[in-house]
């Protein structure tokens, strides 16, 4: 009697981690150098806040890239079904002082990682999570560009 206890809540427990394995975020760069890590997702009232840390795995210093906001082929949409783009999505990199429509050129050195922020506006209250965010990221060396977006899935979002 005891192993089938054992044996029942084993399958249970195996059961709850594909659940939450499903649901766990997915990240597609298109280049096998250039990772990307969701840092943080938070939120104040209306306005998100993505944070990814961009790395360049390869050999090589990256020279020239450039993130797009919205309006230029990158898009988020939240777990309600709500699309952001156009002036809602904004980014900026490292510590620059504002949210624009891109981010102009900016280099990623071998081995040293960037922050690369993401602001959407008008996300309702409501919203758990950015089921998913296209983010168009240019960038010759990678053969990135707008046909090769990066895409994320399911950012839990973070309320205070």
């Amino acid at each position: 009697m005891k192993k089938i206890l054992i044996i029942l809540m084993a399958m249970f427990a195996f059961g709850i981690q594909n659940v939450s394995a499903q649901d766990a975020i997915k990240i597609v760069t298109n280049h096998p150098d250039f990772k990307v890590k969701v840092k943080r997702c938070v939120a104040s009232g209306k306005t998100v806040v993505i944070d990814l840390i961009l790395n360049n795995t390869g050999v090589n210093d990256v020279e020239r890239l450039n993130a797009y906001g919205g309006g230029i082929n990158s898009e988020a949409y939240d777990d309600e079904g709500n699309i952001y783009d156009g002036d809602k999505l904004k980014v900026k990199v490292a510590n620059r002082q504002q949210y624009l429509n891109n981010t102009g050129n900016f280099n990623i050195p071998s081995g040293v990682p960037i922050t690369l922020s993401i602001s959407i506006d008008g996300v309702p209250q409501s919203a758990e999570s950015i089921a998913r965010l296209k983010l168009r990221i240019d960038c010759a060396t990678w053969g990135l560009n707008n046909d090769k977006p990066v895409k994320i899935s399911n950012i839990p979002i973070t309320r205070n």
